[in-house]
C-alpha cells in the first residue's frame, strides 16, 4: 500500500508475520498563503503633499477672496456714510449762513425805517411847542426802541435755537457713526474668525 503527498510512505511484507515499513518525504515547498480578497468597494487613493497643499493654497485663497469683497464692501457703505455726513454738514453750514445774513439784513432794514421815522417825526413836529414835542419824541423813540428790542430778541432766539438743534444733530450722526464703526469691527471679527474656522474644516476633510 503507497500513499502519494507531500509524504510517501509504502510498506511491504519481508517475513511471514511482520511487515516493514519505507518513509519517503517530499522536496520542501514554500507554503503560499492564501490570497485576502479586498474589501468591497474601490480602494481609497492615497493623497499627495503636493495635492494637500494645492488645497490649502485654494482655501487661502478664497478666504482671502471672501475677505477683499466684504472689506470691500465695509468701505464702500463707509464712504456712502461720509459723503452723506459731510452733505448734511454744508447744507447746516449753508442754512446758518443765509440765516445769518437774512437776519442781518432784517435788522439793517429795522434800524433804517426807525431812523427815518424819527426824522420825518422829528420834522413834522419841529412846529410843535417843546413840551410837547419833548412828549412825543420820547413816546415814539421808547416804541421804537421797544420793537427794535423785540425784534432783536426774537433773531437772537431763532439763532439759538438754530445752534442748538445743529449741535444736537451733530451729536446724534456722532454716536451714530461710533456705534457704526463697533458693528464694523465686530463684523469683521466675525468674518475672520469665520474664514479661519472654513479654511481649519477644509483642511480637515482633505486629510
Amino acid at each position: 500500500m503507497e500513499f502519494t503527498d507531500d509524504l510517501n510512505v509504502s510498506a511491504s511484507e519481508q517475513s511471514k508475520g511482520g511487515i516493514k515499513y519505507e518513509v519517503v518525504l517530499g522536496d520542501p515547498r514554500a507554503s503560499t498563503p492564501p490570497r485576502v480578497a479586498s474589501p468591497t468597494g474601490s480602494a481609497r487613493t492615497p493623497i499627495s503633499a503636493e495635492l494637500i497643499q494645492q488645497k490649502l493654497e485654494a482655501a487661502a485663497g478664497r478666504r482671502q477672496s471672501l475677505e477683499a469683497e466684504k472689506l470691500a464692501s465695509l468701505a464702500e457703505h463707509m464712504r456712502k456714510i461720509e459723503e452723506a455726513t459731510k452733505k448734511r454738514e454744508q447744507e447746516e453750514t449753508q442754512f446758518i449762513s443765509a440765516t445769518k445774513e437774512k437776519v442781518e439784513q432784517k435788522m439793517e432794514s429795522v434800524i433804517e425805517n426807525r431812523e427815518s421815522k424819527i426824522s420825518e417825526l422829528k420834522s413834522k413836529l419841529n412846529n410843535h411847542n417843546n413840551h410837547h414835542l419833548t412828549q412825543v419824541r420820547q413816546t415814539l423813540e421808547s416804541s421804537v426802541v421797544e420793537k427794535e428790542e423785540k425784534v432783536e430778541k426774537e433773531l437772537i432766539t431763532k439763532l439759538e435755537t438754530a445752534d442748538k438743534n445743529r449741535e444736537k444733530v451733530l451729536t446724534q450722526r456722532l454716536e451714530s457713526l461710533k456705534k457704526h464703526d463697533e458693528k464694523v469691527e465686530m463684523v469683521r471679527k466675525k468674518v475672520t474668525n469665520g474664514v479661519s474656522l472654513e479654511d481649519e474644516n477644509e483642511t480637515a476633510s482633505s486629510g
